[in-house]
This record gives C-alpha cells, structure tokens and sequence, in this order.
C-alpha cells in the first residue's frame, strides 16, 4: 500500500513538473518571435538612434540562461523515473502473483 502511494506521489510530482516544462516552453515559444522582430527592426532601421541593441542581446541571453537553468529537468532524468517507475510496477506486479 505504501509502495502504490510513493509511486503514485511520484508520478503526480513529475506529471506537474511535465505540466510547468510544458507551459515555459509555450511561453518562451510565444514570446521569442516578437523579440527577435523587433530586434531585427532596431538593426535595420534608418534612423539614426543611439539604441545599443547589444544590451538588449544582452539581456535576452540572460534570461533565456536563467529560465533553462531554473525549469528546465534534464531528459536523462526524466528516463531514470520512469524506467523506476516501471521498476516499481513490474515489482508490484510479481508480488501480487
């Protein structure tokens, strides 16, 4: 009983991590095309503005750093829970026979 309540934590745990991986890379999706665009119109303008766009790069860069260092679960992780969980079911199931 205690073995199906951790697995079934466990698998509520990583469902929301999958949840939260999947929605930062819709928004990091939605949200790159704009940037880039209007990078690419700071560049291409004619108007001769002082705007440093390197800053700007600068500051993308970053963020994008900081966002796939703060959510972002590794792939090789993802497979060792659930080759676990399989583990743990495959047991289950033999203790039940």
């Amino acid at each position: 009983m205690r073995k199906n309540l951790s697995q079934q934590k466990l698998l509520e745990i990583l469902t929301s991590e999958i949840e939260t991986l999947k929605q930062t890379t819709e928004n990091i999706n939605a949200i790159a095309p704009e940037i880039a665009r209007q990078l690419h119109a700071l560049k291409t303008t004619k108007v001769k503005i002082g705007v440093d766009t390197d800053k700007l790069e600068q500051l993308l860069e970053d963020y994008k750093q900081k966002l796939e260092k703060s959510i972002v679960i590794p792939r090789w992780f993802l497979l060792l829970i659930t080759v676990v969980i399989m583990w743990l079911i495959i047991q289950d199931i033999f203790n039940l026979l």
